[in-house]
């Protein structure tokens, strides 16, 4: 009876132990607004984020706006239609988890007021940055797409940054076989304008256009194209996560801290400096 009851203990213990594993890891999956820990240099020959750039089209980091740090992601486009401004990541070989395991991904952005001249449309007043998830199922590619006008985002808040939490908002996809846009019934066309194209959560998008192994492998975000004004934007903290897995991306766009010297260094260099400065004073006395 004793060792049943310790037993039926034990087990209870266990199960205990693992609602706060479980606990535990849905807090560490959490998709909150945070500095990310990954710092992103610019010109990193061991960073996988790379620019993609179209027409008069400009990305990098820089310390113009800084968020989170000394810099961030900063954008623009120039109001030419085949302007294009994006940075890219994407992995070179095993893809880093299943579209359908995708449980948080999110960036911070910010918008300069549009210009006097600016079109008046709610679509280009309510234009966020875009954030493309790349996808590979079987032989086939293409790319999920948020944007804030195609989730009902009222007009944009101007000169602040913006945390935008897309894990459960829907998208619109960029199928990459030479017909590019996808419409009902998961059918993929040329162009056929922006408010009927098809828009899903990624977890629908799983259930209705792909297969249950489709994958992400990599994400970019940017500007463009196609957009009929100039634009200038600040992007930073990115992180994308995966239910089994963890988290791929966890970035933060930042410049290089300026080496500063060491203190006992700057004792030397104090007393080097009064020795040349005591030494020069000898000799405008010797002259004298």
């Amino acid at each position: 009876m004793l060792q049943r009851r310790g037993t039926r203990i034990s087990g209870l213990t266990a199960a205990l132990a693992a609602v706060l594993l479980g606990a535990s890891r849905a807090e560490a999956q959490g998709c909150d607004q945070r500095a990310m820990p990954n710092p992103v240099y610019p010109g990193d020959p061991g960073s996988a984020w790379a620019p993609s750039v179209m027409g008069s089209g400009a990305i990098g980091i820089t310390g113009t706006n800084p968020r989170s740090g000394n810099g961030s992601l900063e954008a623009w486009t120039t109001g030419s239609l085949l302007d294009w401004s994006f940075f890219r990541m994407a992995s070179e070989g095993a893809a880093w988890g299943l579209l359908s395991d995708v449980n948080c991904v999110s960036f911070e952005w910010w918008r300069d007021a549009p210009g006097s001249g600016d079109p008046l449309e709610a679509t280009w007043v309510n234009q966020t940055p875009a954030f493309r998830i790349l996808v590979k199922d079987g032989d086939t590619y293409s790319q999920l797409i948020w944007e804030g006008w195609y989730n009902g985002a009222g007009p944009t808040a101007n000169g602040v940054w913006n945390f935008s939490d897309l894990t459960n908002q829907v998208f619109w996809r960029h199928y990459d076989g030479g017909i590019d846009y996808t419409y009902g019934g998961c059918a993929n066309q040329s162009f056929q304008g922006s408010a009927t194209l098809l828009t899903f959560s990624m977890a629908s998008w799983v259930e209705q256009c792909y297969s249950a192994t489709a994958q992400v492998y990599g994400i970019m975000l940017g500007l463009g194209s196609y957009w009929p004004a100039s634009y200038h934007a600040f992007l930073d903290n990115v992180q994308l996560s995966f239910e089994e897995t963890g988290f791929a991306v966890e970035d933060n766009f930042e410049l290089p801290e300026t080496a500063a010297p060491e203190p006992g260094t700057l004792i030397l260099v104090g007393t080097g400096l009064s020795a040349l400065a005591g030494s020069g004073y000898l000799r405008r006395r010797r002259k004298s």
